[in-house]
């Protein structure tokens, strides 16, 4: 059975659980329990991530900033705060195509400590929102790669490209070999030309502690392969 069967079927046995909150302490991990985890924005609301912590959340992306000036007003907070109880935290910039990739990756890491980061730096690529640009489809993966490789610059880790099945097909799919993809398949196991890190499977988990619907993800793999995704 490969990796990703292996990844769903422990899922189904305990990610619905997780998604709705309803464990209370957080007991010793085991060697083949699933890795899950959130996403949020100030969008969830102010989080109490104490309590995260005790419903068995194992990692934490928040959202930084966006396009080439707009920084998320809660990102500061939620970054500080998860990594103050022990929730390994990363960052992710939503990317606008109306604006360069060098103008984004600018703010990103105006923004963002790289040193600092638990889980390797996301790139949120999709459509929805997407209102007043003209440019082509291959423009927009030309300005998603300067931005990867003005990040990649700044760091030695590998910038993850976040993204739904449609707008990983337009922009994403067969242009980044080298860097991972954490994909958003709402109810069904993904589906793309190659293997997944990260899915992202439900936008309302609900936990106690975020007043807001909470986006829930699996990492495809085991716990010797988080380790090495961390340290990407």
């Amino acid at each position: 059975m490969n990796k990703i069967k292996v990844a769903i079927l422990l899922l189904l046995c305990v990610g619905g659980i997780l998604a709705y909150g309803k464990r209370e302490k957080k007991t010793k991990r085991k060697p083949d329990s699933p890795i899950i985890g959130i996403d949020v924005s100030k969008h969830t609301g102010v989080i109490n991530w104490e309590k995260l912590k005790t419903q068995g959340v194992d990692f934490a992306y928040v959202k930084s900033t966006e396009g080439a000036d707009y920084i998320d007003p809660r990102y500061e907070y939620n970054f500080k705060e998860a990594k103050e109880v022990g929730i390994p935290v990363g960052a992710y910039h939503f990317f606008r195509f109306h604006r360069t990739g060098e103008e984004q990756a600018n703010n990103f890491l105006s923004q963002v400590n790289l040193k600092k980061l638990d889980l390797p730096p996301v790139v949120d690529v999709e459509e929805w929102g997407q209102y007043n640009t003209t440019k082509s489809a291959d423009d927009i993966t030309r300005e998603i790669k300067d931005f990867i490789d003005e990040v990649e610059d700044h760091s030695s880790r590998s910038v993850v490209i976040y993204s739904d099945k449609n707008s990983y097909r337009k922009y994403v799919e067969g242009k980044f070999p080298k860097n991972r993809i954490w994909i958003c398949s709402i109810g069904t196991p993904p589906q793309i030309d190659r293997d997944w890190t990260l899915w992202q499977q439900s936008h309302d988990g609900k936990f106690k502690g975020a007043p807001g619907k909470v986006d829930v993800n699996l990492f495809n793999g085991n716990f010797k392969a988080w380790k090495k995704f961390m340290k990407n």
